[in-house]
């Protein structure tokens, strides 16, 4: 399931990565610190498991993810 723009962020270790698919943003969720998980991540999370089980649009699902990374600051804007 592919995720139309991708969805551009920053953070230690890479200076840009780009977000092409549920399951890559999936992944990069949870590898998210535990302790650092906020609401927003719920909400991107449930979201994108949504999209990859058919529940959810896609593009919602996008726009959950990219709102956790906003608000993360590590959305490339």
């Amino acid at each position: 399931m592919e995720i139309a723009p991708p969805v551009l962020i920053k953070g230690p270790g890479f200076d840009l990565r780009e977000i092409r698919s549920v399951p890559e943003a999936i992944e990069y969720l949870e590898g998210w610190p535990a302790n650092a998980r906020s609401p927003f991540w719920y909400l991107a999370s449930n979201a994108l498991h949504g999209a990859e089980d058919g529940s959810m649009q896609v593009e919602h699902a996008r726009e959950a993810f990219e709102a956790f990374c906003k608000g993360a600051g590590v959305l490339l804007v």
